[in-house]
């Protein structure tokens, strides 16, 4: 078995950082405040600025481990 190309490695590693990502945004959702909303946005932000490019780039939302996943759902309101 060959070893992983440096791009193979890279995007493990993106995919890594997008899952803690999700992860934490997911958490950030049954949490309220201004504190709470700053979370939701940033996350929204990198999440959102990540499937973009990947979309650029030919690649899917599975590719990244975030099929299924929309982050929209982090700027509606909590439906109580």
């Amino acid at each position: 078995m060959s070893e992983p190309t440096k791009n193979e490695t890279a995007l493990v590693v993106l995919e890594e950082v997008l899952l803690a990502a999700r992860r934490s945004a997911e958490q950030a959702q049954h949490e309220r405040g201004q504190f709470a909303l700053g979370l939701k946005t940033a996350y929204y932000d990198v999440l959102t600025v990540a499937l973009e490019q990947a979309d650029l780039l030919g690649l899917t939302r599975a590719d990244l481990g975030l099929k299924d996943y929309d982050p929209e759902v982090l700027l509606r309101d909590k439906v109580a």
